[in-house]
């Protein structure tokens, strides 16, 4: 059995050490109510000791299902406090969760609605945390974490998903590095506590849930708001610290006024993929000059930034930070020297050891103390670094990773299609969106073909078809797919 521990060294045990004195301040709020930090953990303690009894089993992991922003995290504290790693999934029961739950393979779960998943459960809707609430607060057991507290998937790296682990520490470290650096800068504000931190990153991804922990040891109230509600937020001139992946920037600028124009009380900062120009220029126009890039991976957290304030090449991913050793390398694993593209490898004390599944892509991206993200690039002089390509067959629509190489597949297989190939061209905002070039000589059901290819990739961006007579193919066997997309970008130019 986990061994009871009347100090054990829990997240709110070092968030509220970060806090000191914001045991008042606000924890969370929505457009109707807000959350104090002490009712935050006062819900902790009386979910945590209704819960209990899901460590009888001892499982090694606990998966979250639920809608409910507040309620979500404060499952997350109350399983961390019973000393139960956690992993969250996400809203829909879509191919996403049930990729999730393949990679993750959770031993329990806990859920707001009935699931068919053939895994322990429990339900934790409405009326359940309702009636929990209701309970005394006198609940003062922890539990000391075994190992991992934190699993979490990384789908952005490989072709496929791996499973990945965070230990308390892991997770210390990384949100003071998050706080002391100017990746966030919630620590130095002065209006810290009258801000609010809009985080678009969903909390099934390491980094949406690590820059939320960040916000709440700041002292920051994170705001629970759904998207369509960003512009509302944007126009009532109060400090705001927006966390949004490209494909979500771009919708909350189109939802903005025409005559809006950028303000001082707002801060963006971008994760999961370069800010194209365009979407830049216009973020700086109608939303805040104060934007910063974020360069990384799950396995390694944050590499790089970018921020708005320097001198920076537009092809810059930004400046290595001081924890993180940036190195390129050729085939053999070779350091080249500034200016030359080669292959990207970090290291770092945020960099993760292995993969919890698969032995043999632990030997493929981590080798002898340093990571590799799978990226093509190369560093200047001033320690910028540059990303050039990929090395495999993964694209960035938005943020989000997808194998072209799957997409082929899964359109050659489909009636009727003879060849197909998957390309990025850019839209208006210079953001990457998902085209496919196909030989078909029949008639095509367009809304049948995207249905099947979002039992894959549900997040799949809208899919432009276009009739070609034939692939262009390179000397490798692969399609030629920058042919394909300089094509449609120079007849758009026509």
């Amino acid at each position: 059995m986990l061994s009871k521990k009347a100090n054990a060294n829990m997240l709110e045990t070092f968030v509220q050490n970060f806090r000191k004195t914001k045991v008042y301040g606000t924890a969370f709020e929505s457009v109707s109510r807000s959350w104090s930090w002490n009712r935050f953990l006062s819900d902790v303690r009386k979910t945590a000791q209704a819960l209990e009894s899901i460590r009888q089993s001892q499982p090694a992991t606990v998966g979250i299902r639920c809608a409910d922003y507040y309620h979500h995290w404060v499952l997350i504290f109350a399983l961390d406090r019973l000393g139960l790693a956690s992993a969250s999934f996400q809203n829909s029961y879509g191919p996403s969760f049930k990729t999730y739950l393949d990679v993750i393979k959770p031993d329990f779960i806990v859920t707001d609605v009935a699931l068919e998943v053939g895994i322990s459960h429990c339900i934790v809707n409405a009326k359940w945390f309702s009636d929990v609430f209701k309970n005394k607060d006198d609940y003062t057991q922890h539990y000391k974490s075994s190992g991992f507290c934190r699993i979490g998937v990384a789908a952005g790296t490989d072709v496929r998903p791996h499973k990945i682990g965070l230990t308390q520490e892991n997770i210390e470290q990384n949100i003071q590095q998050l706080m002391t650096s100017n990746i966030l800068s919630l620590s130095d504000r002065p209006d810290k506590e009258n801000l609010a931190v809009i985080c678009c990153i969903g909390i099934d991804i390491l980094a949406g849930y690590q820059i939320v922990l960040a916000a709440l040891a700041a002292g920051s109230p994170v705001k629970i708001i759904e998207h369509v509600q960003i512009a509302l937020a944007v126009i009532q001139q109060k400090p705001i610290v927006l966390v949004v992946s490209p494909l979500h920037l771009e919708y909350v600028i189109s939802s903005l006024s025409p005559i809006s124009r950028a303000q001082e009380n707002i801060e963006v900062v971008v994760v999961g993929g370069r800010l194209p120009v365009e979407l830049e220029n216009k973020t700086k126009a109608k939303l805040t000059n104060k934007i910063h890039i974020l360069y990384g991976t799950e396995e390694a957290g944050v590499i790089s930034i970018k921020n708005n304030d320097t001198s920076f090449d537009s092809n810059s991913a930004g400046k290595i930070l001081p924890w993180m050793t940036v190195e390129i390398v050729d085939g053999r694993d070779v350091p080249l020297p500034k200016g030359e593209e080669g292959i990207i490898r970090v290291r770092g004390n945020t960099v993760i050891k292995n993969y919890l599944d698969q032995d043999q892509y632990n030997n493929k991206k981590f080798k002898n103390g340093w990571f590799y993200p799978g990226d093509i690039g190369f560093l200047s002089e001033e320690n910028e670094v540059f990303i050039t390509g990929r090395a495999d067959s993964l694209a960035s629509f938005g943020g989000d990773k997808f194998d072209l190489r799957l997409l082929d597949h899964i359109l050659k297989a489909y009636t009727g299609i003879e060849d197909a190939s998957t390309f990025s061209v850019p839209d208006e905002n210079g953001v990457p969106m998902p085209y496919a070039a196909i030989v078909c000589h029949v008639d095509l059901d367009g809304a049948a073909l995207s249905a099947q290819l979002r039992e894959k990739y549900e997040n799949l961006p809208q899919l432009t078809l276009i009739w070609v007579d034939r692939i262009p193919y390179r000397s490798d066997g692969e399609p030629d797919r920058d042919f394909l997309t300089n094509g449609i970008i120079r007849s758009r130019q026509k």
